[in-house]
């Protein structure tokens, strides 16, 4: 079983910054490897927006965790759909869409935080994934080449499905306290595409194209980030919809 320790992989503890003491410094990986399990299991018949063709097939359980409105008043935990949806007069449930809660009759553009999960989101989410897998210090990160892996030096690119991602090596403890993009060249936080543990336990997605981040892994683990009300999320299953055409429920009446 690899560990960051095993690797060489540096630990630091940098007065001032924001960080734990001792944690795994995040580093970009040639290790393309270690993406093809991830590759095997996403499969993305009928829907290209398939929850298990943008995480994984063949998990215990999936969560959907929305992405906070980019509009609105305090932390991101306030930012939530539902006060959007209640105004509205829409419906909450599992498969629901940004632009039908605007009342669009068809999708144009308009996205809550597409593509992005908050870093801070990924910060509360860590502990729970630290948790739920043997090797938390021992998880890599996904930055697709066409987004936020731009710019960075990698002497090889993993293709996972559809996409070329620049992998870097890093744990949960180290995501769980923001600052952490500028150990690869960033310089702010960019949003990771997917992360998961050498356990393979969980996988985290956030496919570009989706206004939402799945978490699939252990019931315990679904069960958990559920049960946290800092998180708006709803449970769905590999085969469910993330399309526009997956919300049934609040297309407008004719």
């Amino acid at each position: 079983m690899r560990r960051l320790g095993d690797t060489g992989s540096r630990f630091y503890s940098l007065a001032g910054l924001p960080r734990r003491d001792m944690v795994a410094i995040m580093k970009i990986i040639d290790d393309v490897e270690r993406a093809v399990w991830l590759g095997r299991r996403m499969r993305r018949e009928h829907s290209w927006a398939r929850v298990g063709g943008g995480a994984g097939d063949d998990f215990e359980a999936y969560a959907r965790i929305l992405h906070p409105r980019l509009t609105g008043n305090g932390a991101w935990e306030r930012r939530r759909w539902a006060d959007v949806a209640a105004t509205a007069g829409k419906v909450m449930h599992p498969l629901v869409q940004w632009e039908r809660l605007l009342g669009h009759d068809e999708p144009r553009g308009g996205t809550s935080d597409v593509g992005y999960l908050d870093p801070q989101v990924l910060a509360a989410l860590a502990p729970l994934l630290g948790a739920a897998t043997t090797t938390p210090d021992d998880a890599v990160a996904a930055y697709w080449v066409g987004g936020s892996g731009q710019g960075l030096r990698a002497g090889a690119t993993a293709f996972i499905d559809r996409y070329d991602y620049v992998l870097a090596q890093t744990s949960t403890a180290e995501l769980a306290e923001p600052g952490w993009g500028r150990t690869i060249g960033h310089r702010f936080d960019e949003p990771l595409q997917l992360l998961w543990p050498e356990d393979h336990a969980w996988v985290l997605a956030t496919e570009i194209d989706w206004d939402s981040t799945i978490v699939a892994g252990s019931k315990a683990l679904v069960d958990a980030i559920l049960d946290d009300d800092r998180f708006e999320a709803f449970p769905v299953d590999q085969d469910s919809d993330l399309s526009w055409d997956g919300d049934t429920i609040n297309r407008p009446t004719t």
